[in-house]
């Protein structure tokens, strides 16, 4: 066995990189991962295979989570949790189509409006959620308090700065 540099141990030096390089979920679970390939047979790309897969997994989950965070939504309510049956009025089939955000990559808009009570906000936390899991950036916020704290923004002259954070 190669020993590298000043470590005692080749998993010295592994996990050393690995922490250096930022590759959280290999460094958690490269022993496991190696003994499950060697008891299996695995090949040298398939271990490589399986040792990436390992890391995409794991940023891409952090990754959704902070974005989830970020998007402040109020409650998690996922499109298909939604309970039609207590407005009637409410398009499944529409509302279902908007979850499978064709408008964002078509550049569009939507903007769901109604009286109180009707489900707009689960409606839009629904397809907030999806678009979270998608990896796109949202933020939910209530119309009202939006508008009040870009207002004070205004006010305190901050308002540009602002307005490209929401931008982003």
């Amino acid at each position: 066995r190669m020993i590298h540099g000043d470590y005692q141990t080749n998993g010295e030096y592994i996990e050393a990189m690995m922490k250096q390089f930022k590759l959280v979920d290999m460094r958690e679970q490269f022993r496991d991962l190696i003994h499950e390939a060697e008891s299996s047979g695995m090949g040298y790309e398939d271990f490589l295979v399986r040792l990436l897969a390992v890391e995409e997994e794991g940023k891409r989950g952090r990754r959704i989570e902070k974005l989830r965070q970020n998007a402040c939504f109020e409650a998690e309510k996922r499109i298909d949790e939604i309970d039609y049956s207590f407005n009637p009025s409410l398009d499944r089939d529409r509302i279902i189509d908007l979850g499978g955000l064709g408008f964002l990559e078509a550049c569009e808009n939507i903007i769901i409006i109604g009286p109180p009570g009707v489900g707009k906000s689960m409606i839009a936390t629904g397809i907030g959620m999806n678009a979270v899991s998608a990896g796109y950036k949202v933020l939910f916020a209530n119309a009202k308090e939006l508008i009040d704290q870009l207002y004070e923004r205004m006010q305190e002259g901050t308002l540009r700065e602002t307005l490209e954070k929401l931008n982003k």
